[in-house]
């Protein structure tokens, strides 16, 4: 079973040296090619020296031998040995100082774009499944180095394996068992470095539930919205505290392991340099009796210790890099996450994009691992009809808006848009039909004009922006900004600004009028808004979707009243359905809700 797992990483490792090489050649060609060339020069050039060096010293015992004579030879081996040597710190200069940060920035941003890719496209499901999140955790914490780093550390690797073959054919003239002798040397720490990572792995896993704590709490500390109501309620000694506990934690569980490796690592380095020395002792005799010259002897102990340092340098490149491979791994796992709503490839496309019939059919839907949250739930929404839902929270209001977007798929049942099952659309097309502003609606860090004209990125009309932000009372406060539309929002800049939740939403709802889309999907679209905003708004929204589908969901009655239909939920199925007049005349649940909420306003 050990071997089996051996196998299992060693091909899991050059599966991941193919993929990461894959990247940095689509990253940049020019850049990975000259990496590549640099590798192999780099390789060979510690032979190279050492040979000149051999030559050099030979000559100079001879021009000793001569009464001093000083050769062309020995003048030649003596410039040319420091004319390599100096373009090889040119070429280190150049590799580390400036080509390897240019081929690492292009390789961050490629890798960046690439999960930026894949996780914009992600089901919503893999967002709401733990597994996957500490998934995307991991990787989030270290793929713009760890990447790079792996595939530095291949290109290392394969310089080491250069320069350890040469010196290794070099020296099996002197006897192959010297330059075996040297690597079986060396192999006590490469096993140690190579426990060591899968120590490291293995605690970095165990961690990931305490490190996501800890990245929580410090997050919360840092936010405006959440460090109001940590220092009314006096919880911030609380909170510092738990971090600290976290935090000693997870560096107790590393310390512990990487003092065991420390402590054991001496014992393999003396081995090494022991057997080092057993090996030039043992060829000592042959320059004392001029069997070979002492530059063939000096670059005999070169190429043991090109032996020794190749072996050992590659030992620590390759437990780098099988560290590294752990966490490579996740990268790829995130990159290869299944399409969990599938589409097909030759899904319909509607030629008109106008107010669609929408229909539910027996439609139940539970979250993965849950219960059915919607249950047998049919209804049908004309063209131009106006439609509310309303109930209490968790009566599944919203995951009707996520099934209608297909977030999800049902379990049960079927959704039909213009008498097509929703799973037959192509979703770029059902989009097109649909606006919307969500609950937990986004904040964007751009400018208000940006923010707005999101709402449809294949148009850039400004008038037609401006309308939209004055449809949804957005225009009074932009115009007291200090640059209007084209303010930055957000206090991440420096010429950022912050707006109020109830700013925010009218923003949110401007970005919805202004892609116009036949079908709108509001979902709580007034709830940090005032009453007399809300009134202005709505009669906006009535006289802009007069003829189009507007679908609303909201806890104010006020707001769903003129609505052509209204369906009450409870607890996932509907239990009254028809308009305002009608179900205040059957004076049941939504009767009751409504008297409820209008007492409020009137007591």
């Amino acid at each position: 079973m050990e071997s089996t797992q051996k196998i299992s990483i060693v091909g899991q490792l050059l599966i991941n040296i193919r993929r990461t090489l894959k990247v940095a050649w689509k990253a940049d060609r020019k850049a990975f090619l000259l990496v590549a060339i640099m590798t192999l020069i780099g390789a060979v050039a510690p032979i190279i020296f050492s040979y000149i060096y051999q030559l050099f010293l030979d000559q100079l015992i001879f021009a000793q031998s001569k009464l001093g004579i000083i050769s062309a030879t020995l003048l030649g081996l003596f410039a040319l040995r420091y004319i390599l040597r100096a373009i090889d710190n040119f070429k280190a200069v150049y590799q580390y100082q400036y080509l390897e940060r240019v081929f690492r920035y292009r390789l961050e941003n490629t890798l960046t774009l690439e999960l930026a890719k894949k996780l914009s496209s992600l089901d919503m499901a893999h967002f709401e499944n733990p597994e996957t999140q500490n998934l995307i955790r991991k990787v989030r914490e270290g793929y713009t180095w760890r990447i790079p780093n792996f595939i530095q550390n291949t290109f290392f690797v394969l310089a080491s394996i250069g320069t350890f073959v040469s010196a290794f054919v070099i020296l099996l003239p002197f006897g192959w068992w010297i330059p075996t002798t040297m690597v079986v040397a060396v192999i006590p720490r490469f096993w140690l470095r190579t426990k060591y990572s899968k120590i490291s792995w293995s605690v970095f896993n165990q961690n990931i539930p305490e490190s996501k704590e800890l990245s929580y709490i410090s997050d919360i500390l840092e936010k405006p919205a959440t460090i109001k109501e940590i220092r009314i309620f006096q919880a911030r000694e609380a909170l510092l505290s738990k971090m600290e506990t976290l935090y000693t934690h997870i560096f107790e569980s590393i310390k512990k392991p990487l003092a065991k490796f420390i402590s054991a690592l001496y014992v393999p380095i003396a081995v090494e340099l022991l057997v080092l020395g057993l090996l030039v002792y043992y060829r000592l005799p042959t320059v004392v009796s001029g069997v070979i010259t002492i530059g063939a002897f000096t670059f005999f102990v070169s190429m043991l210790d090109q032996i020794a340092s190749s072996t050992r340098e590659m030992t620590g490149e390759l437990s780098e890099l099988y560290e590294h491979n752990l966490y490579v791994g996740y990268y790829f796992e995130v990159l290869a996450l299944p399409r969990l709503v599938a589409e097909k490839k030759h899904g319909h496309r509607f030629k008109e994009i106008v107010p669609p019939s929408i229909e539910f059919q027996n439609v139940s839907f539970g979250y993965p691992g849950g219960p059915h949250v919607i249950r047998n739930v049919s209804f049908a929404i004309k063209p131009g009809e106006h439609f509310a839902i309303v109930g209490q929270n968790g009566a599944g209001k919203t995951t009707l808006i996520k099934l209608l977007f297909r977030f999800y798929d049902p379990d049960e049942g079927n959704i039909l848009i213009n008498g097509k099952n929703l799973r037959e659309l192509k979703l770029d097309n059902w989009y097109k039909f649909v606006g919307t502003l969500f609950q937990d609606f986004a904040k964007f860090s751009l400018t208000i004009k940006e923010n707005i004209m999101l709402g449809n990125t294949r148009e850039h009309n400004e008038q037609k922006m401006k309308e939209a932000a004055h449809k949804a009372g957005a225009d009074e406060f932009i115009a007291k900004l200090p640059r209007k539309y084209d303010q930055r929002l957000g206090t991440a800049f420096e010429d950022g600004v912050e707006l109020s939740q109830g700013q925010w939403q009218k923003l949110a709802l401007a970005r919805a009028f202004y892609e116009e889309a036949p079908l709108l999907i509001l979902d709580e679209p007034t709830s940090a808004i005032d009453a007399e905003a809300e009134a202005a708004i709505f009669d906006h929204i009535d006289k802009i979707y007069e003829n189009k589908n507007l679908v609303l969901i909201s806890h104010r009655f006020s707001s769903v009243r003129s609505a052509d239909t209204i369906i009450v939920l409870r607890d996932g199925r509907i239990i009254e359905t028809g308009t305002h007049n009608d179900l205040m005349k059957k004076d049941t649940t939504y009767a009751r809700m409504f008297k409820t909420q209008a007492s409020g306003y009137l007591a």
